[in-house]
Parts: C-alpha cells; structure tokens; sequence
C-alpha cells in the first residue's frame, strides 16, 4: 500500500518530528515545525503507511514565494518514491496558495529527488559554529543598539531588501521588536542591519545593507551570546566566510539552496544570517 500524504493532525505533530529525527534531519526539526503548523501561510504534511508515521514535510508560504522544509522518509522506507510524493504534495499546496516559486535547501541526498521534479540550484550555503568565542569585556561595535519597537518598519524593509521576499508572516509570529529580539546597527539617522533571535532554530536572522554593517552585527553577537554562535550563510557572501574563518569559526553542516519556478530578487551578500535551513 502507498503510503497516504495529508495534513498531519495535531496529534500526529509528535509522531512526525521523531520520524524527521530518524530520517537524519536533527534534534531541532520539531522546532522547525512549530511556525508551518500555527501559520495561516503553513503547514505539515505526514507520510501515513499502515497507520504509522514514515515522513513529513513542512511549507511555509510567504505570497508569492514559499519554502519546503524539514523533509524527509525513515531510512527503512526510502526510495520507494514517499520523498517525492512529499514534495509533489508540498509543490501543490503552495501554489494553490499563490506561491509562484517554490524555494528549499536540499540535502545532498535530497538533490537529485527535487532535480527530477524540475528544481535548479541556486549555491551553496553553510551553517557555522564559534568553538572559540571571544572573551568578554570588548566593545560593542559602532552604532549596534538593542532592537526597539519602532525600528519594525525598517527591519522588514532590510529583509525584503536581502531576501526579495515578504516575509510578514515570520515578523508577525515573533512579535514586537525590542532588546530581547536581537540587535540593530544605525548609522547616520537609518536602520543599516538587523539581527534577529530566532525561537525556531539555533541561528538569528542578520540582513545588513552592506558588509561593514553584517560583520559589525555578527561580531556584536558573538560578544553577546552565553554560548557559542551558531549562524548559517549563503556561500555567496564571501566578505562574512573570510570574516568567520578569520575568526575560528567551523562549518557543520551544509545545504544547496533550489528554486522551482521565477527567481525572487534575492541579494546574498546582505545575508549575513538566517533563522534555518528551511525558510533562510
């Protein structure tokens, strides 16, 4: 019997993390599901064979883009075309949800399932960790200060800026801006970048206009962290890698962003971090 692709329950949102977590996808995948299952723009499929979960995959949609993430088939039930019915399933709910293109990560097992089903690579990305981070005591770079709430407007404007996409959706679930949402670098009267704490995943979310403002941000965050930073990046930034590896930071993992579908006005080098590997 062909496993069945629907809506996970909200019973069945438990029994879909662990099978994600066996399918190799992390500890942190249930954390990547909590924005999909409550967003109006979202939502969790399950693989369902013979009343068990053996996949899932979540969308979150953002007009006329949206993302496919955190997918994937335990082991024992792969390559047997659930991966692909996943991803024909999740293709389909964004569009009848207005999504012209459809975006994702790939995996490098991934790769050649969304290849077949027409997707085309748009570079590398990696995730990084601080195994060193700095002592404290040094000063904060100038003009990074606490978010505050009337700084929304222009954060979101950096972010349409770096991701050509709107995702107000994301800034509606996180709520008003203040210091304990991330950190704002002003320079001459405006907003030049943002870092945003994300409660999704281990990174934060760091758009800048340009590279003085990113590295400026993600220095500030390092100094600020009780832990070490975790942060993920297009490759295509090359000014913040240089800057991470001067700095010790290891790369732990890696994904290949994909697009089905017209290219949004997406700017690289003004992304100097994302909340995750499922919706950047």
């Amino acid at each position: 019997m062909a496993a069945d692709i629907r809506p996970a329950r909200a019973d069945e949102l438990g029994p879909v993390a662990a099978a994600l977590r066996a399918a190799g996808l992390g500890a942190n995948v249930g954390r990547l599901l909590e924005f999909p299952s409550v967003s109006p723009g979202g939502e969790v499929l399950a693989a369902v064979e013979h009343g068990e979960v053996v996949g899932g995959a979540a969308m979150a949609g953002f007009g006329t883009t949206g993302w496919i993430g955190a997918l994937g088939v335990v082991g024992r039930d792969r390559r047997r075309g659930i991966g692909t019915a996943l991803t024909e399933a999740a293709v389909a709910w964004l569009r009848d949800h207005g999504a012209r293109t459809v975006l994702l990560y790939a995996t490098e097992a991934g790769r050649p399932v969304y290849q077949r089903l027409g997707f085309t690579s748009e570079g590398e990305a990696h995730a990084w960790r601080d195994v060193a981070p700095p002592a404290g005591g040094a000063p904060t770079p100038a003009g990074v200060r606490p978010l505050a709430p009337p700084d929304g407007s222009a954060v979101r404007a950096l972010d349409v800026a770096a991701t050509g996409e709107d995702r107000a959706p994301v800034f509606d679930a996180l709520g008003p801006l203040d210091a304990a949402a991330g950190l704002a670098l002003e320079r001459d009267g405006h907003l030049a970048g943002s870092a945003l704490r994300s409660p999704w995943g281990l990174g934060p979310s760091v758009v800048a206009e340009d590279a003085d403002a990113g590295l400026a941000l993600l220095s500030a965050l390092r100094r600020s962290r009780a832990g070490p930073l975790t942060v993920s990046l297009p490759d295509a930034n090359a000014p913040a890698l240089r800057a991470l590896r001067a700095w010790g930071l290891r790369p732990i993992n890696q994904a290949t962003r994909m697009r089905l579908g017209p290219a949004p006005d997406y700017a690289p080098g003004r992304v100097f971090g994302m909340f995750n590997l499922f919706w950047g």
